[in-house]
């Protein structure tokens, strides 16, 4: 799992499982838990077991800025290609916002600490306590590596727009807030809590609030279907006793000469037309407000990144950094290192995925570069699917780990799979913890699967586009053309001097393992699974 996907207990924890939404199993009953299934294999291996087969170092070197997820993962991939590599982060601890921006009880502070511990013995150099801007400026990071790649994520809020907002130390970011409870700095937020915005950052602020003790209530300009935040991280918070006041929003903030918060006025909201983003319009009922009692304000209306530290190095447009196929970076001035970018600071989805997936695509690029090959005709070699996955693999020429042969490029979708071949087996549920225990410790409030769960889980994989031996072209097929190919080999052999091209192994295939092209048809590439003719 680890050639494609680096982190799997953390990712096993904190991923939003984009994937589960393209299973085919789903149609049947429900899709494969993909999540907990990586976070069962990635809590298996030992933090001390060293990486197999780690290559020698090529003379190169990189250094990366920014130890979140899209740093971390540039850094496993490079030193995996031989880079020399060095982790530069400005906080005192590693991890970026996977160990200050999401709460301990999603993804426990051991888990992203021992994934430095594997990178740390991979021969990857930390320097934490570094800020770029700070203790080392950019100039010379760039004069002394040989590539650099940035990763600094989004560690700034954006601002209400409400006079008073500066003026109190009762109103903050909810980003602010969460980076204080994870360094174990005292925070003053009083009992009531108005947490402003619908993303992921005000669920974990409002989530994290609970936990010390307050009064929560959301403040929401949209309807709860309209939320950007996870559906089941609001599902939970709303079970830890959170409230949300949707079609609502801040009007204005009132103090006190000590800078207390006095009241919160908000105004009643509707919906309008879609804006930009897709969705309704929010927009003020003249006249409708009401006041929320509030001893903090807690803002999570999206963050920005902090770019400042670039010194006019890089082009910004709309608060990122465009980059090309390859992340490189467009640079202004002149320098040894060849310069490229990813995560939350390129206009990419935001999300811890996305994250690793940019610094797995830097890390090939970088090393396309530094051997003269060009990225655009490697990406090529290396494409999944139909979308935008690549694989490490491919690039690096490994033998796959299940050796039925496959077609990499193929999507088995769910219409493709003869669904009277399976019967329905529930998904086997994570085990959570009741809310009003949950909400009382920072502790992860989710199990992982035990070994016996993981097993029956993963059973329920179709195996979608493989074959399996089921031996249903071998049982259906008229004409004895479909032949075992004998106790030492997997699959089937097709004696097409017998076939006549009827089809029915192919109509029969539970799977779509078997596919029928024109007898004309130039069939190209080891990989082209069992055909027709």
């Amino acid at each position: 799992m680890k050639r494609e996907q680096p982190f799997p207990s953390i990712l096993g924890r904190v991923c939003f499982s984009f994937c589960q939404t393209a299973c085919n199993r789903s149609p049947l009953d429900e899709c494969v838990g993909i999540r907990e299934l990586e976070r069962f294999i990635g809590d298996q291996v030992a933090p001390s077991l060293a990486h197999p087969n780690l290559p020698g170092y090529h003379g190169k070197s990189l250094a990366v800025v920014g130890s979140g997820p899209a740093g971390m993962s540039a850094a496993y991939y490079a030193r995996l290609l031989g880079f020399h590599v060095t982790i530069f982060e400005a906080l005192p601890v590693m991890g970026g916002i996977l160990r200050v921006g999401i709460p301990g009880y999603r993804l426990p502070r051991e888990i992203v600490e021992t994934e430095f511990h594997r990178l740390k013995n991979m021969g990857i150099e930390l320097r934490p306590n570094t800020g770029v801007g700070a203790s080392v400026t950019i100039d010379e990071i760039r004069n002394t590596y040989d590539y650099l790649f940035l990763a600094t994520g989004v560690h700034a809020s954006r601002k209400l727009g409400l006079e008073g907002e500066d003026e109190s130390h009762r109103v903050m970011s909810g980003l602010a807030m969460l980076k204080k409870v994870a360094l174990g700095e005292k925070v003053d937020l009083g009992q009531k809590i108005a947490v402003i915005g619908g993303g992921n950052t005000a669920i974990d602020a409002a989530r994290t609030a609970i936990r010390l003790g307050c009064r929560v209530t959301i403040i929401y300009r949209r309807s709860e279907n309209e939320m950007p935040a996870h559906p089941e991280e609001v599902r939970e918070a709303l079970e830890e006793g959170v409230q949300l006041r949707t079609l609502a929003a801040p009007e204005r903030i009132e103090l006190d000469d000590d800078g207390t918060i006095r009241r919160l006025v908000c105004c009643e909201m509707e919906l309008g037309p879609p804006d930009e983003s897709g969705r309704r319009r929010p927009i003020k009922k003249e006249g409708a407000l009401f006041d929320v009692e509030a001893d903090c304000i807690l803002t999570g209306i999206g963050e920005i990144p902090i770019l400042h530290y670039l010194n006019n190095m890089a082009t910004i447009e709309n608060g990122v950094i465009p980059v090309d196929e390859g992340l490189k970076v467009y640079t202004k001035g002149s320098g040894k290192a060849r310069i490229f970018a990813g995560g939350d600071i390129i206009p990419i989805p935001h999300t811890v995925v996305h994250a690793v997936a940019s610094g797995k695509k830097a890390a090939i690029a970088m090393d396309c570069d530094r051997k003269g090959t060009d990225y655009s005709d490697v990406l090529e070699e290396i494409a999944l699917g139909d979308g935008t996955a690549i694989s490490f693999s491919l690039y690096m020429g490994w033998d796959p780990v299940n050796p039925v042969t496959q077609n990499n490029r193929i999507v088995v979708d769910s219409e493709k799979i003869v669904y009277d071949y399976f019967g329905k087996e529930p998904r086997v549920r994570q085990e959570i913890q009741e809310a009003n225990i949950r909400k009382r410790s920072f502790e992860s409030h989710t199990r992982t699967f035990t070994a016996d769960e993981a097993q029956q889980e993963a059973g329920r994989c179709m195996h979608c586009g493989r074959c399996i031996e089921c031996d249903n072209c071998l049982i259906f097929c008229p004409d004895m053309s479909v032949q075992v190919k004998g106790e030492e080999q997997f699959g089937y052999a097709f004696d097409y001097d017998y076939c006549k091209g009827c089809g029915i192994c192919f109509t029969e295939c539970p799977r779509y393992a078997i596919t029928m092209v024109d007898e004309e048809t130039s069939v190209e590439g080891d990989n082209f699974q069992l055909s027709t003719e």
